[in-house]
């Protein structure tokens, strides 16, 4: 089952956080709305959820991952970190363009995780000693255009990702220097 509610000015989706709720669900688009939280959403065969454009910016204690996702779209919000994106063993591609993500660090639980697109967030440093291949074992796409990694220093660091192949750091000033 495929369900749209995107641009409708929904303030509540309580309705997606039930036991029971939408049990056919796969494909979920609540993008362009006005609720500001995450909710823990259950719907147990949603693979497909966009929530963009909604400003969100916390997040629902009852909220753990999903377990059957597979594209997660949250473009234009107000996340600060990757740690409300772990435990989502099935999830293969995460958009999150536009927020304000200081970090790649965070994150557990995406095995499949083949595509992470952070375009326009504050990473600025990658961190020293953090295990990314474990982390990230699947990743094939990094997108960090338009952040503000400094140097290429920083970026030997993500050529540790054992998958990787496309790597985006356009209008970041180690490219620009």
């Amino acid at each position: 089952m495929h369900l749209d509610l995107s641009q409708n000015k929904v303030k509540n989706v309580s309705a997606f956080t039930g036991e029971e709720a939408f049990l056919n669900l796969k494909y979920l688009d609540l993008s362009n709305n006005k609720f500001n939280e995450l909710p823990a959403i259950k719907c147990p065969k949603l693979e497909y959820l966009d929530i963009s454009f909604n400003k969100i910016e916390k997040v629902n204690e009852g909220w753990q991952g999903h377990p059957t996702l597979k594209v997660f779209k949250s473009i234009d919000n107000k996340f600060k970190a990757l740690t409300p994106f772990k435990n989502m063993p099935k999830l293969k591609e995460l958009y999150l363009a536009n927020n304000v993500i200081a970090s790649l660090t965070g994150v557990e639980g995406l095995p499949e995780l083949k595509k992470l697109h952070l375009r326009h967030n504050k990473i600025e440093k990658i961190e020293d000693e953090v295990p990314f291949e474990e982390m990230y074992p699947a990743l094939e796409y990094l997108n960090l255009r338009t952040n503000k990694v400094p140097a290429m220093e920083d970026l030997f660091k993500i050529i540790k990702f054992p998958a990787l192949i496309d790597l985006n750091v356009i209008n970041c000033p180690c490219e620009l220097s």
